[in-house]
């Protein structure tokens, strides 16, 4: 073979292996999705459907290992004194911190390893120095402590790991959250009722400073039903699904959610700036006649001209409510009913905003958007009511796949 055989051989070769590479590359391209995204008055809007995004390299799939309940049915767990759970949190290091309903003698609050044993229990019952009537939140905040929020008395204690305590502090304004931030803000809902005789009320979420002045409103929710209004007048005011306006924060990023709106939810940074607007597509669920009854029960037996003004509308909200993961995942819970018993559907959206995936999950929830579910690290932590009516703080590994 001569040097021009030679040279055209590797020619050949060359644009084989070129047209080859092209062939993949556009290949490739065609499989990725196409995300949809714009950009509305400066903010990026990202929309998802029904079906999750399938995004080559993002893992998709998962799967839950349980790894121990921490069971108030459990005698060497009521021994202790942990007789209920109220509220939880989980430190950075996976220390689980229980905060247990205000009734009764003994200590509110109880820590347990991240491998569930018990290690220690603070917080007294009482109206004295570092004592606590009427704690309704518990939050395990990075380089701050342990906070314990009293809305009704517009009150927040900190306690450190070893629930030493810290500080307590009244503050000037009411509100219905609070949660410190930690470029010294505070990420505040309140409750806007200057008129009394007003039909509705409104619900603010925003950024307040170390005084608690406050520094920008995020959102507002317009029409809280003034509940002492509602049985004397003709008009229903007051949803037997009542709604939904919840924040929450993890890594610098702010989300909040609305049933005023669809499914949407905001994301903002510390200092206030919408960065991105989650929407999806979904599939709503009726409002069943079996919650109605129950719903309405207690009301017709009590309060029986104002259960008259109690309406329902068909469907229940786009969803209930979400938490976050150190991935920058949002898990959304929906209404959707899960694949056992007792488990709703739960939407997974990435860092990004794009829906990615579905989860089964059994989690206690309540009204307003009260979800007791976390994550931390590389696990999901929920409290489950068991059929004879205990509750158990379960905690699984989630193992995410290709």
């Amino acid at each position: 073979m001569n040097k021009s055989e030679n040279k055209s051989g590797s020619l050949f070769l060359f644009l084989f292996f070129l047209t080859l590479s092209i062939v993949f590359c556009i290949s490739c391209k065609e499989r990725a999705p196409k995300i949809e995204r714009r950009i509305e008055n400066g903010v990026e809007v990202v929309v998802n459907h029904l079906e999750p995004y399938v995004i080559p390299n993002e893992p998709a799939s998962f799967s839950l290992e349980k790894l121990f309940s921490i069971d108030t049915e459990d005698d060497s767990i009521a021994e202790i004194g942990l007789t209920d759970i109220y509220r939880f949190d989980i430190d950075e290091n996976g220390n689980i911190y229980i905060l247990r309903p205000p009734a009764g003698a003994g200590d509110l609050i109880y820590k347990f390893s991240e491998n569930g044993e018990f290690v220690t229990s603070f917080g007294v019952l009482g109206q004295g120095p570092h004592e606590m009537e009427y704690p309704n939140e518990i939050m395990a905040v990075p380089d701050q402590g342990i906070w314990i929020i009293e809305d009704p008395k517009q009150k927040y204690h900190v306690f450190d790991e070893q629930g030493r305590p810290i500080k307590e502090q009244k503050i000037n304004v009411g509100f219905e959250s609070l949660y410190p931030l930690k470029n010294g803000a505070f990420l505040m809902k309140r409750l806007i009722a200057d008129d009394l005789s007003s039909h509705y009320f409104t619900l603010s979420i925003g950024l307040y400073d170390k005084d608690f002045q406050k520094i920008k409103e995020l959102d507002k929710f317009k029409k809280v039903p003034n509940k002492n209004k509602a049985a004397l007048i003709q008009e229903k005011i007051v949803s037997g699904i009542e709604y939904i306006f919840l924040s929450e924060e993890r890594d610098g990023r702010i989300y909040v959610g609305s049933s005023e709106r669809s499914y949407e939810i905001l994301m903002f940074d510390l200092e206030g700036t919408l960065l991105r607007r989650i929407q999806k597509e979904y599939s709503p669920v009726p409002v069943s006649s079996e919650y109605k009854e129950n719903y309405l029960k207690p009301f017709k037996k009590f309060m029986p001209d104002y259960a008259e003004k109690i309406y329902f509308p068909e469907f229940w909200h786009s969803f209930h409510s979400f938490f976050l993961d150190d991935q920058g995942r949002l898990y959304v819970m929906t209404y959707e009913p899960g694949e056992n018993p007792g488990e709703h559907m739960y939407d997974i959206f990435n860092k990004d905003g794009v829906f990615i995936a579905r989860m089964s999950l059994n989690a206690y929830y309540q009204n307003y958007g009260r979800l007791l579910a976390k994550s931390r690290g590389e696990k999901i932590y929920c409290v489950q009511e068991k059929e004879s009516g205990y509750r158990q703080l379960s905690v699984y590994n989630l193992i995410w796949g290709e």
